[in-house]
């Protein structure tokens, strides 16, 4: 399998006027394409942190982050951003959907940065809403739909581009258990059908049992 993903001797410390924190500890990690890795760990076990350097939205103190065969810890921030926006998607507790913008709009915007037209974002958007059963609900807004047709939003708006990646944190923190089963099985179908390779950060052990590999992260290390 082709490795998308590559994190070697990960080390993240925040300096702190009387101590230096170790958020991460010499963290090793690879993800295959069409691989779900779960990332399991209490709050404060640096589940946030390993997931916004693995999406060169943090730096590391040490150590390399390769992504799709290009070591990337050393580009400067314009070829990092050029990076995640070709190949790295994003999904979050809190969904961060546009709360002006229907669901349709929140769809098709990353489409329109990355450059496609606007007839061609608009068509995938709308055969991507209606795949997962939200065809009635293209024309609201955020506020006017349930916790998970949220999060079903916002899934869609992180493939929406078709990224080889997707760093999801805590994407079920804040959905009831048939929600939430119902986002862990629209996960996998996308593992399976796109090849999307993820990695989702979680307490929660039930959420993860049947992915393809679990890790378990404890104040800054893997166990």
């Amino acid at each position: 399998m082709v490795t998308v993903l590559k994190l070697k001797n990960i080390t993240k410390e925040f300096i702190e006027p009387r101590r230096n924190i170790v958020a991460l500890n010499k963290i090793n990690l690879e993800l295959s394409n069409g691989q779900c890795i779960g990332l399991l760990g209490p709050s404060g076990s640096g589940k946030s942190t390993l997931l916004q350097i693995a999406g060169l939205l943090d730096n590391p103190t040490n150590g390399e982050i390769i992504i799709n065969g290009e070591k990337c810890d050393t580009l400067s921030q314009e070829k990092k951003n050029l990076i995640r926006k070709k190949y790295i998607g994003f999904i979050y507790q809190n969904f961060y959907l546009l709360d002006s913008f229907s669901a349709l709009e929140n769809v098709i915007i990353p489409q329109l940065i990355n450059g496609s037209s606007y007839k061609s974002a608009k068509k995938r958007a709308i055969n991507l809403l209606s795949s997962l059963g939200l065809s009635k609900r293209i024309d609201n807004k955020p506020r006017e739909l349930s916790g998970g047709e949220k999060q079903r939003v916002a899934i869609l708006r992180a493939i929406a581009n078709m990224p080889k990646i997707i760093l999801a944190d805590e994407p079920t923190g804040n959905l009831d258990k048939k929600n939430s089963e119902n986002v862990i099985k629209i996960i996998k179908d996308l593992v399976s059908h796109y090849k999307i390779s993820f990695i989702i950060a979680t307490h929660n052990l039930s959420i993860v049992k049947k992915f393809d590999k679990i890790i378990k992260l404890s104040e800054g290390k893997l166990i």
